[in-house]
């Protein structure tokens, strides 16, 4: 099991991390957004230690992953850790992929990395440069989550600007009016629909921006 969670002030962030523990101690991932177009990200073994990684206000928007192992022999390493990045894009991901090999073979073979999530961000950037800055950002979204098939619940950064979006297909994910998410709900929460990608506004609300064509193996009422 896995979680994603976000919030724009650190101390909601915070409460959101600690309350999807029980989803995933083995690893955690941190991104930093601010509005100038800087990132911070940090990816450990184990879970964050608040009292020794303080967040500042520095950052205007916080975007966090918990893993659990995927097996009893599993090792930590940076690489094979949430978030995965490319050169424009970074993702973090709670779900299964179950075409990221066939992915690899047909749009990004180029992906050595083992974990299906980071195909995902070089999906992203394959049709980056294949619409050479002629398709809005959330179309090749669309283009990349139509072709994704498993399950997933996507928080996808667009690094060039620091634009924050949302997307499920079978996992499940929560949103609120305050523009936080995570992926078990709370109080003010409400279920992310599938098929439709979630766009943040001034890190404040969230906006429906596209639909992309659902998959799912599941549904989740």
């Amino acid at each position: 099991m896995c979680a994603i969670v976000g919030a724009s002030k650190s101390s909601k962030f915070e409460i959101l991390y600690q309350a999807n523990l029980p989803r995933g101690n083995f690893a955690s991932g941190l991104i930093g957004l601010n509005r100038g177009g800087d990132q911070m990200v940090l990816k450990k073994k184990g879970t964050i230690n608040f009292d020794k990684v303080q967040l500042d206000d520095f950052n205007d928007y916080y975007i966090g992953h918990v893993q659990a192992p995927t097996s009893s022999k599993r090792t930590w390493s940076y690489d094979t850790s949430h978030p995965f990045e490319s050169l424009s894009w970074s993702v973090v991901h709670n779900g299964i992929l179950t075409n990221h090999k066939q992915i690899r073979e047909e749009h990004v073979d180029w992906d050595v990395n083992p974990v299906d999530t980071a195909v995902i961000p070089s999906l992203l950037q394959h049709f980056t440069e294949k619409c050479r800055g002629e398709c809005p950002t959330h179309d090749i979204i669309k283009q990349v989550l139509n072709i994704l098939e498993g399950t997933f619940a996507l928080c996808i950064v667009d690094t060039d600007c620091n634009d924050v979006f949302l997307a499920r297909q079978g996992s499940i994910l929560h949103y609120n009016d305050n523009g936080d998410f995570s992926t078990l709900s709370g109080e003010g929460f409400k279920v992310v629909p599938e098929g439709v990608i979630l766009m943040l506004k001034d890190y404040k609300t969230w906006e429906v921006v596209n639909h992309f064509e659902v998959k799912s193996p599941f549904l989740f009422l």
